[in-house]
């Protein structure tokens, strides 16, 4: 399997990647396909999307949709797939509160230290997990990754040459140590057509639209 594209959520109002599905379950139970709705089919991205997040009020909320374009790249969905993903959701318009996730979300944090060619297996230094019952956190947690491969190397030295690509034969796993040395590359990692402005606009138009609380 072929590594895959993450999902985005933002936090702390900048993007990080999200490796988890939230929206799987809500597609599946409504036989909802983006990948119908887009122009390109990559072995990168075999859902067909990628979906905008982030946590408000202790609640997961669905910001933003995009399908693929003709180039494989971020691009807006229709009328038709919004429209049923707002009847699917019970909600009239977006952030999409996901009540209907209950799981576990991994956020990578810092420089990432192997390349792994096969689905979300990415090691990075740090990760948050965040684990959710119907939408709602009920537990954050932040593992140091990095030191836990420092400890599997030691125990495993020989580790160190196959992740360096010697002695590893052909064909052999797509795995291997990322020397590179950008560990903020998501900073500016918005959806062309959902940038930093159109995300102040979401949350201010959100709290606009909240009922006023009786004194």
């Amino acid at each position: 399997m072929t590594a895959q594209s993450p999902e985005r959520i933002i936090l702390d109002g900048r993007p990080h990647a999200l490796y988890a599905q939230p929206l799987y379950r809500l597609l599946k139970s409504f036989r909802i396909d983006p990948g119908q709705y887009g122009e390109c089919w990559t072995t990168a991205n075999y859902r067909g999307y990628i979906a905008t997040w982030d946590i408000a009020d202790g609640y997961l909320r669905l910001l933003h949709l995009d399908v693929l374009g003709r180039e494989c790249e971020e691009s807006p969905i229709p009328l038709e797939l919004r429209t049923k993903l707002l009847r699917a959701g019970a909600a009239r318009d977006f952030p999409l509160p996901a009540h209907w996730f209950t799981g576990r979300l991994r956020i990578k944090l810092g420089r990432r230290l192997i390349y792994s060619h096969q689905g979300y297996s990415h090691w990075f230094e740090r990760e948050r997990v965040i684990t959710l019952k119907q939408g709602r956190v009920v537990r954050v947690r932040e593992v140091d990754t990095k030191a836990m491969l420092e400890w599997h190397l030691k125990r495993h030295p020989e580790m160190v040459d196959f992740l360096n690509g010697k002695d590893r034969g052909m064909p052999g796993p797509l795995v291997w140590f990322d020397n590179s040395d950008d560990d903020d590359w998501e900073a500016d990692w918005w959806p062309p057509d959902f940038g930093p402005e159109e995300y102040r606009a979401l949350l201010a138009h959100a709290v606009s639209a909240e009922p006023a609380s009786s004194s």
